[in-house]
């Protein structure tokens, strides 16, 4: 039994300890993970390893270069947005060759790697933007999948091993809950 319990501790450890995911890797050990960090992305910042994310706003496929507007959202340990975070500011990502506007839309979860290359002038609507700008190295896309947690303990506290009647398991009511997680 106490084995038994070591493992399924280890596993749960190794799983809530996921690692940054291949596409995001980046030779800098400490990428910064913070837009707001940023203070001159014009002259000090300039050539910095990040890796940031957030929510894609824009998409346009140039030439040779896709240019995805993001509106940064603060990162995990394991490079993925955490939900329900307030957004930060917008960034822009330069990314090589083509990416599928269908894939990359608006609304999509987005992390990136890569370096800062300095900031550029926009529009957000009618406003007057300044995007930092970053050359990104790699991309990962994210789902956000729902699930449904129940909390069934209650109607046991009073069963015994097996000594449990059937009145008590379907008496009462659970407790049900709709989270929202980040995956691959």
């Amino acid at each position: 039994m106490f084995r038994k319990l070591i493992v399924g501790l280890l596993a749960a450890t190794m799983i809530g300890c996921a690692a940054v995911p291949e596409s995001l890797m980046i030779d800098s050990e400490n990428p910064i993970s913070d837009i707001t960090a940023l203070r001159d992305p014009t002259g000090q910042d300039l050539g910095l390893a990040v890796r940031l994310g957030g929510m894609i706003a824009a998409i346009d496929n140039g030439e040779q270069k896709t240019r995805l507007e993001i509106v940064a959202m603060p990162i995990g340990s394991d490079a993925k947005p955490k939900l329900g975070s307030s957004t930060q500011q917008r960034f822009v990502a330069y990314v090589d060759g083509f990416l599928e506007p269908m894939e990359y839309h608006p609304g999509r979860l987005i992390s990136v790697a890569g370096y800062v290359k300095g900031e550029e002038e926009g529009k957000v609507g009618e406003y007057q933007y300044r995007f930092p700008v970053v050359v990104a190295s790699g991309t990962q896309l994210w789902q956000v999948k729902q699930e449904v947690w129940l909390d069934d303990f209650d109607r046991f506290r009073s069963c015994v091993g097996l000594y449990c009647s059937p009145s008590l398991i379907n008496s009462g009511f659970s407790r049900a809950e709709v989270r929202e997680r980040v995956t691959q």
